[in-house]
């Protein structure tokens, strides 16, 4: 599904009304008819309810005023609080503004230097529910004085709020709080979600999200080309590798993992069994000789290809070993584990300029490119980058509070400079591609914040690969099918304690919620 922010959704309501010919009341009707809906399904079952409808200035006021009409109409008890100079409306909103005027409606207009006085306050405190109509999408400035006092009086005495496009004072861009911010029971989003609710913090902020169709045409939608996206369960269906009935192990790819060193053989199962766990028909694993004996004893169905090492790691003498059988695999899953060092570097050097299939690289794989990032140049074949923050940091140079504050943009920029694939893990994971290409992931839970999770991952995506996906795509699915599998875990065994273990062992039951030809 496309996403947007709040100056491409302008862009598209202004496609719709002055190319394809459709009036601005008609979809502001619309989007109060949905608005409108969700709001009577809350309120069936109180008696005599109370709604308070606190509307600014814009647009986003003009919905509210859209609403408060219609609960009028059906007998609800409705007061209007509206902020700001009635004169200053516009168009449509100036349209619902002069109609309530015409209505038995209770409306209190609150200029931006007023007090709020204790008439506001009851009004607030005894509704049982308040719509959120003071900002929509187009705000880029701080909230402060009586708006600021006005959020805070609805987040203290609000029973249910439902705000209108998005909570007001979250940025629809980034989901930064602009200042203040609602905080939502439910947010009812028009036409297209806008990327702000979706990242944090604003995310936390929204509550329920609905998706209300307004009548937007699919040809504007698609004249916009948009760059962002998240994943739906259809998408899902649509991309999971088929299963087919005459098969082997070489149907569903060979997976080639180089992980470990001393102390770090976790690192290597876990990103080995993630392979195979998507799917994967073969799984390889590279690894120092003496930890290879260990990693046989852990790992029964994987193969290992003890190689030669320096200080229990991976050296340059080591590419020498897996050089002879690089052919033989679709995608090469690196990083895991395998530590630090001149040598490392060199290793992963020769590996990214002499491959001829996808690479995967995480971890330590990832904190070696970021010394020397001129490995990225002239890549010859696929290549995704899993960083957090921290990582991702390191190769851009940036803080962790930069990247946190705009990640999107972030991964955008770092993907079109270096040609990769990279998926920025966090609570929202971003996808991005050289294409500009953007999924922003939904699913997961802070349970899987424990170590081996990143491994599990990387194995998820190189398994994928190995069965033929796009390694795009493979990075979209895998990092959706990683959350849900952790959030299946969560639910079997509750966030606090869930290992990474737990994630591999719940990998085909979140396959098996997607898959369309059933077993």
């Amino acid at each position: 599904m496309k996403v947007c922010d709040g100056k491409e959704m302008r862009e598209i309501d202004n496609i719709s009304i002055n190319k394809m010919g459709i009036p601005g009341i008609v979809l502001m009707e619309n989007a109060v008819l949905s608005i409108v809906k969700e709001i009577k399904d809350y309120l069936k079952n109180i008696n005599n309810p109370k709604v308070a409808i606190v509307c600014g200035q814009g647009n986003n006021g003009g919905d509210g005023l859209g609403v408060a009409r219609h609960l009028h109409n059906y007998g609800i008890d409705v007061d209007i609080v509206f902020i700001g100079n009635p004169d200053l409306l516009k168009n449509d909103a100036k349209i619902n503004f002069k109609i309530t005027e015409n209505l038995s409606i209770n409306k209190r207009i609150l200029n931006l230097n007023s007090i709020i006085d204790d008439d506001i306050i009851n009004i607030i405190r005894k509704s049982d529910l308040i719509v959120d109509a003071i900002f929509g999408t187009g705000l880029t400035r701080k909230i402060e004085g009586i708006l600021s006092e006005l959020i805070d009086l609805i987040n203290f005495y609000g029973k249910y709020i439902i705000s209108i496009d998005i909570p007001s004072g979250i940025d629809s861009r980034t989901g930064e709080i602009l200042g203040n911010a609602i905080k939502a029971n439910k947010t009812v989003t028009l036409a297209l979600p806008k990327s702000g609710l979706y990242l944090y913090p604003g995310t936390e902020f929204v509550g329920e999200l609905v998706i209300a169709d307004i009548g937007i045409p699919k040809e504007v939608i698609n004249s916009m080309k948009l760059k962002m996206n998240i994943l739906t369960e259809k998408e899902v269906e649509e991309i999971i590798p088929k299963r087919f009935k005459r098969s082997n192990k070489s149907t569903y790819g060979k997976v080639l993992v180089l992980a470990g060193a001393k102390g770090m053989t976790g690192a290597a199962t876990l990103t080995c069994k993630g392979a195979f766990r998507i799917g994967a028909g073969l799984v390889s694993l590279g690894v120092p000789r003496s930890i290879n004996d260990i990693l046989e004893e852990k790992l029964t169905e994987v193969i290992t290809i003890p190689l030669e090492e320096e200080k229990g790691k991976l050296c340059e003498k080591s590419f020498e070993d897996i050089k002879s059988h690089l052919k033989k695999y679709k995608v090469i899953a690196v990083g895991p584990g395998i530590g630090q060092s001149k040598e490392i570097t060199k290793f992963i050097d020769l590996l990214v300029k002499n491959v001829k299939t996808p690479i995967v690289v995480d971890a330590d794989g990832i904190n070696t490119i970021s010394k020397k990032i001129d490995i990225l140049k002239n890549l010859k074949v696929p290549l995704i980058l899993t960083p957090h923050p921290g990582e991702m940091a390191r190769l851009t140079g940036k803080t962790i509070e930069e990247i946190l504050a705009n990640p999107i943009k972030i991964v955008k920029e770092f993907c079109h400079k270096w040609n990769v694939i990279l998926v920025l893990k966090d609570s929202r994971a971003i996808i991005g591609n050289p294409d500009g290409e953007i999924y922003i992931n939904t699913t997961g839970n802070p349970g899987m914040s424990t170590a081996g999770s990143g491994d599990v991952l990387t194995g998820i995506i190189a398994g994928l690969i190995g069965q033929n996906v796009d390694p795009y795509k493979a990075a979209v699915l895998g990092t959706f099918l990683h959350g849900k599998a952790g959030d299946l875990a969560a639910i079997k065994l509750g966030q606090h304690g869930m290992m990474a273990g737990d994630i591999v062992n719940h990998i085909p039951k979140a396959i098996k919620l997607y898959y369309k030809n059933k077993y």
